[in-house]
């Protein structure tokens, strides 16, 4: 499957394309700013078309739609003896459309100019429908409806839908973009950016994800899953032990214990957290807590207890037992990225007989001269610098092919 860029400039026209390249990446991001970058021989006339303020658009054969549009943000020259040693080769690369609303922050009161913050509000809630609070905090930060000198020319938001769940949050000069994306993997929402050569705008095009957890299907039987990986990890937490204010043996401890995972993998590993913060001591008498200020209300003393529980819980969990599912899908003629399936979109894995079913967050694709292309999806958060505990999806995958073992 082939692949195509053209060229805009600054005021958004196209003006060209280049069909001639060293080396294409891409990265193509769910509700975030994706990434590009071109290897191509430098002084050209292909080269020459992409200028500062200008960007690109990459498209897929086949497909209407770009799969992601963007500013160029570098050029880095490359020469060496092997390649073009008469003019070298210059790397030029830059972010999405997406990164728009990673340039921006919410305002407090987004009607009044930095200067003047000080007459709003401290805070400003979001609340409604996720599509419309996402095109609300856009509009406001760089639309129509944003003050004169944070909008930027080309942009077209259209209209706010009233789709995704809803949305009940407080903004205080976040980042937008990591905001929305917090909202995007919760609420059934997703935007994107995207430059539209016909209208010279970047248009703004908020949608609810598809669930075609049963049309698209990855799997070794199916030829499209290039490997997998999954690994359960022992706990290397079973016994948190929090301690509180208080001298010597009138110190308050409190001990919390994941038995489970200790009958399980047959360990115990043993945690100290000092929170010595929380005016709470130990009876002696009764060995109970008691309040270590005689000024702590009832309700305080409530509250410093719950803390503690919750710094155990804490501990407890950021040490718990872990698994991890790593998966490499790969295009195929029947089932290709872009042209089958987007990021946003809801696939299925199917590894030792278990299905797991998670939204593509991303997509990195890397294109040679030669035309060879290689597209790596990352499906759930597998790469996202959060990583979920599959444990109990992956205690199955294994449950299952020891059983098929001990039956052959």
């Amino acid at each position: 499957m082939g692949y195509r860029i053209e060229v805009r400039d600054r005021n958004l026209n196209r003006i060209g394309e280049i069909d001639t390249w060293l080396r294409l990446d891409f990265t193509v991001r769910f509700s975030e700013a994706g990434y590009w970058q071109l290897l191509i021989k430098d002084g050209t006339e292909q080269a020459k078309l992409i200028d500062k303020g200008g960007g690109i658009a990459i498209y897929q054969d086949g497909v209407d739609k770009p799969l992601l549009t963007g500013q160029v943000y570098e050029f880095q020259k490359y020469w060496t003896t092997q390649q073009h040693p008469d003019t070298g080769s210059v790397y030029i690369g830059g972010s999405c459309d997406n990164q728009l609303a990673f340039d921006r922050l919410a305002f407090p009161d987004p009607f009044l100019p930095v200067p003047e913050q000080y007459k709003g509000r401290d805070t400003r809630a979001a609340r409604g429908p996720a599509g419309r609070a996402v095109w609300w905090e856009l509009d406001k930060a760089l639309g129509p409806g944003a003050l004169a000198d944070r909008r930027v020319p080309g942009v077209e938001l259209g209209d706010g839908p009233m789709i995704g769940d809803e949305v009940s949050d407080s903004l205080r000069y976040d980042v937008i973009g990591p905001k929305i994306l917090e909202w995007c993997k919760t609420k059934k929402v997703g935007y994107r950016f995207v430059w539209n050569p016909n209208t010279k705008k970047i248009e703004l095009d908020i949608y609810t994800p598809r669930d075609l957890s049963k049309d698209v299907r990855f799997s070794t039987e199916l030829g499209n899953l290039r490997e997998y990986i999954y690994t359960l990890s022992s706990p290397k937490v079973t016994r948190a032990i929090v301690a509180c204010q208080g001298e010597g043996s009138e110190r308050y401890i409190y001990q919390k214990i994941d038995s489970a995972s200790e009958a399980e993998w047959g360990v115990i590993k043993e945690a100290f957290v000092d929170r010595r913060d929380l005016a709470i001591k130990t009876d002696k008498a009764t060995g109970k807590p008691v309040k270590a200020n005689a000024d702590m209300t009832d309700q305080e003393f409530q509250e410093a207890l719950k803390a503690v529980e919750d710094a155990a819980d804490t501990a407890l969990k950021e040490g718990e037992k872990n698994g991890n599912f790593q998966i490499y899908p790969i295009d195929t003629p029947q089932c290709a990225f872009g042209r089958d399936y987007f990021v946003g979109d809801i696939v299925t894995v199917i590894a030792d007989g278990t299905e797991y079913s998670d939204i593509v967050r991303e997509v990195n694709i890397t294109v040679d001269n030669d035309g060879a292309v290689d597209v790596q999806p990352k499906i759930g958060e597998q790469g996202s610098g959060e990583p979920l505990n599959l444990y109990r999806s992956v205690w199955e995958m294994r449950e299952k092919l020891r059983k098929l073992e001990a039956r052959l």
